[in-house]
């Protein structure tokens, strides 16, 4: 499922995925599944907001 999100210029489409999905991802690898799976309680999130919840449960700051 996607997204659309409007920027001042240019409109852009976010793709939201199945938590299961991102469970299984090489994307979210780096993380404790068992956490993962408690901390995801949506069906769907784009990767940026599944990454932004783990890491701030983790502690992780953002790299800008």
């Amino acid at each position: 499922m996607e997204e659309t999100v409007n920027t001042d210029k240019t409109e852009k489409k976010v793709a939201k995925y199945k938590t299961e999905s991102l469970l299984a991802s090489k994307a979210l690898a780096g993380y404790q599944p068992d956490f993962v799976k408690v901390l995801l309680t949506e069906p769907e999130y784009t990767l940026e907001e599944a990454r932004g919840i783990l890491d701030k449960f983790f502690g992780k700051k953002e790299v800008s």
